[in-house]
Formats: C-alpha cells, sequence, structure tokens
C-alpha cells in the first residue's frame, strides 16, 4: 500500500487547499482516490491526489476570495 493510499479523503463540499499548486478548491467528487476540486468562485475542475491536500484555514479561504477580486476587478477596466 503507497502513501496515497493511506491519505483520508476529504469530504464533498470541503475546502481544500491544493499545495502542488497553491490552490484552494472545494471538493466536487472523489474518484479512484484522486479528488476532484472547483475554485469556490467557479471554474473548470482539477485533480489533485489526497497527499497533496489539506484543510484549507481561514487565511487561505481570503486569499482566494481576494485573488478572485482582483481578477474582477481587472476583467472590469479592459
Amino acid at each position: 500500500m503507497s502513501a496515497r493510499d493511506q491519505q483520508p479523503l476529504p469530504d464533498v463540499g470541503a475546502l481544500m487547499l491544493d499545495a502542488r499548486r497553491d490552490r484552494v478548491g472545494e471538493v466536487m467528487d472523489v474518484i479512484c482516490g484522486r479528488v476532484l476540486l472547483r475554485d469556490p468562485a467557479g471554474g473548470r475542475e482539477w485533480e489533485a491526489f489526497p497527499c497533496d491536500l489539506r484543510p484549507a484555514t481561514t487565511g487561505d479561504e481570503l486569499r482566494a476570495r481576494v485573488a478572485h477580486a482582483n481578477d474582477q476587478a481587472a476583467r472590469s477596466r479592459l
């Protein structure tokens, strides 16, 4: 059994930090040991291994929201 098999799987709806990508995502599904995440503000899903995830802190969530707000502000100026 590998280390990836031993990681607990997060619950659907949980906010997790994908340390490999340095992105916060909401767990959408868990399929074959991989976790499908989506940015809380929407967008495309991505896959992550449970060993690359940890629960998002309040600071992680705030950072994701600020990045989204900044992106929206930049798009509105175009």
